[in-house]
């Protein structure tokens, strides 16, 4: 199924700052729908930049799970699209912990039924891009480490 690509009255692409965007989204999403957007802001930089076509797709059965990008209603009714760190099973709700990958904070918990759909496809010039964050190896951070322990031995 093609995605449907949201735009505004006057033809111009919308944003998540963009009037109605929640609802509109919230429609299509329900409907099992694909939603395509453009992209602003650099928060989830370098996996979503400024300016990136982004595909969102409803949710199936298939849970959530760390290291998703979704898209979710805050508790101020406004679209945030960032990555799942941890999903919250022991609260009388689920919650799920959300972080921009550009910040060392997460954010505030968001219900589970806040949540409308899942980034499936980020394109930059027409081509699509890997979601997965980069991970450092162990070795890696092992080596770093090291290297700071001897400066301060070496000082």
């Amino acid at each position: 199924m093609r995605p449907y690509e949201i735009k505004a009255q006057r033809g111009r692409e919308v944003a998540l700052e963009t009037p109605d965007f929640l609802e509109q989204a919230r429609q299509m999403l329900s409907r099992g729908i694909p939603v395509s957007m453009r992209m602003s802001g650099s928060s989830m930089r370098p996996i979503i930049e400024d300016g990136d076509m982004v595909t969102i797709k409803p949710l199936d059965e298939n849970p959530i799970k760390p290291g998703d990008i979704i898209l979710y209603q805050t508790r101020f009714d406004t679209a945030v699209i960032h990555r799942v760190v941890r999903v919250d099973r022991a609260a009388s709700e689920r919650m799920v912990i959300t972080r921009a990958d550009s910040s060392n904070q997460p954010d505030i918990p968001v219900a589970l039924h806040r949540v409308l759909g899942r980034v499936n496809l980020v394109e930059r010039g027409g081509e699509p891009i890997k979601m997965n964050r980069p991970r450092r190896r162990f070795r890696e951070w092992l080596q770093t480490r090291l290297n700071r322990f001897k400066f301060w031995i070496n000082k």
